[in-house]
This record gives structure tokens, C-alpha cells and sequence, in this order.
């Protein structure tokens, strides 16, 4: 559960329903999480047999639960080896992000899936890692592309969800708030509130804050087939 009370529940919040609708279809099995940090999302798959999680070496002593130390554009596994490889919010940071889907394909089982989560509208962060911003057909042209085929690609909210989110991200970076009073947590509550029920009632998901897709690796055979 996201507390209303952060500056960042809107996004936080659309992020975490949309994987809690995406985690039960994961089967049993390997899952491979591609930039997985601390592992944030791991206890909404209980039903993998293992949990792995790849990133980069650290920058700051934050991140420290990763299970392999390696480049998402050189995957240190063998093909066709996990039943998903899950990806969260980590493309955009990717200079090459073309390159990772194509390694995800290759280490993806036949009929294996693919649970990726991209930004379409956020300010810079992480940076000067920060590279891409991607549209639903960005999206799913590079998933195509890398021999992958899209099930869904489903918005995070919409233009109320995003413009309430942009105000609060502006407001606390401009601002510089080293900590969160009673009075800001009040505010911040009522604000998500009130731009959480906009969203919800009056939806226009051409501006979002971003999406989550699913994509698999289709069979080798049916895909000769069909050509």
C-alpha cells in the first residue's frame, strides 16, 4: 500500500496496481529482473521458483540485493533459460534500449513472457543516465522489433493522474523540502485524493505517466509459418 500522504503517490501508486494486475499470470519458474536495485517488486511473484536479479555495479551503497553484478545489453545466461524476465522502469536509463530487449528474447523461454515498465512523462532523474521517454508505439515497435509479440500495452493513468503528479515532483524539486511536516503530508493527501479521483472519472490516457506492456517469445516453427 502507497501512502497518500508522499509526494509521489500518484505515480508510485499507478505503478504498483498495474503490476499487482500483471504479476498472477507469471507461471512458475525462472524470473530474471533486469536492473532489479534493491528488489522492490519481488514480493508481488511469490509463485517463481527463483528470483534473480541483475544490475550494475553500485554508484552508492544503496543498492545491494542484485544476485549477478552485469550489463543488461550483455546478459551472462545461457538462451532460453527463464520463463520471465520482468523490467521495471529501467529502459529509459538504457543508452542502447533495443539492445536489452533483444538480449531479454534471447534468455526467454519459447512462450516466455516479458512484464516491462516504461515513462512516458517524468523529469530527469538519475542523471545524466537519462535517455528515453517512450510512447505506447515507441513502445511496441521496439518490442516487435526484437522478435517479441506484444499481448498488452496498457496506460498508467491518465492526464488528471500525470498533471497532479508533475505539479507535486516540480513543487518538492523547486522547493528542495528536506522532510515532510504534518501540514505538507495533509496537503499531499488531499491533492493525490482529489487528482487520483479526477483520473478515475474523467480518463484521458493520451498523456500518461507511462505503461506496462506484456510481450512473449513466440514459438520459432509458427513463426517461420507464418512467413
Amino acid at each position: 500500500m502507497v501512502s497518500r500522504d508522499l509526494p509521489t503517490y500518484l505515480e508510485q501508486e499507478s505503478l504498483w496496481s498495474a503490476l499487482q494486475t500483471a504479476a498472477p499470470a507469471v507461471p512458475r519458474g525462472l524470473l530474471l529482473d533486469i536492473g532489479c536495485g534493491d528488489k522492490p517488486y519481488a514480493a508481488l511473484f511469490p509463485q517463481v521458483s527463483r528470483y534473480i536479479g541483475i544490475d550494475l555495479p553500485p554508484t552508492t551503497p544503496v543498492v545491494r540485493r542484485p544476485d549477478v553484478w552485469a550489463s543488461a545489453l550483455s546478459l551472462p545466461f545461457a538462451d532460453r533459460c527463464f520463463e520471465t524476465v520482468f523490467c521495471a522502469q529501467v529502459l529509459e536509463h538504457v543508452p542502447r534500449p533495443e539492445e536489452l530487449l533483444r538480449e531479454a528474447f534471447r534468455v526467454l523461454k519459447v512462450g516466455g513472457q516479458i512484464i516491462l515498465t516504461v515513462p512516458q512523462t517524468w523529469g530527469l532523474h538519475e542523471e545524466p543516465h537519462d535517455y528515453y521517454r517512450f510512447t505506447r508505439y515507441g513502445l511496441q515497435y521496439l518490442l516487435e522489433d526484437a522478435g517479441l509479440q506484444v499481448r498488452s500495452i496498457e496506460p498508467r493513468g491518465g492526464a488528471f493522474r500525470m498533471m497532479g503528479q508533475t505539479f507535486l515532483s516540480t513543487y518538492y524539486l523547486r522547493k528542495q523540502i528536506p522532510r515532510l511536516t504534518p501540514g505538507l503530508r495533509a496537503f499531499n493527501r488531499c491533492w493525490n485524493s482529489l487528482f487520483a479521483y479526477l483520473d478515475r472519472h474523467w480518463p484521458w490516457n493520451k498523456d500518461t505517466l507511462g505503461y506496462v506492456a506484456c510481450a512473449v517469445r513466440p514459438d520459432d516453427e509458427a513463426e517461420r509459418g507464418e512467413e
